[in-house]
């Protein structure tokens, strides 16, 4: 086994292992965009930065990774990630005198 065998051999891992990390990735963004703006009301500035980082975190895997699977990757767990904790996970916690 040469050195290009070895390397086609790594590039080939490469492109197995790489949609599993940028789910996980995806994932992660969405659930700090969602937390954010769930918990934060009062700060304004914070959910749209967070909104912002996500949108651009989605141009920037655009136009620097090759193949279009890596952002659709990217999307569906980004996306599942807002709709399932935007709408069931995160909830805000009750105040002591709404349970009396």
């Amino acid at each position: 086994m040469n050195v290009d065998d070895f390397k086609v051999l790594l590039e080939f891992l490469g492109y197995i292992v790489r949609p599993f990390g940028v789910l996980v990735f995806g994932v992660a963004a969405g659930w700090l965009t969602a937390r954010t703006i769930k918990l934060e009301g009062q700060a304004w500035q914070l959910s749209v930065a967070a909104l912002l980082g996500l949108l651009a975190a989605f141009v920037l895997l655009g136009h620097w990774v090759p193949g279009g699977g890596t952002l659709g990757v990217f999307g569906l767990g980004a996306g599942a990630a807002v709709l399932f904790w935007g709408t069931l996970g995160i909830r805000k916690p009750k105040d002591d005198e709404e349970e009396d």
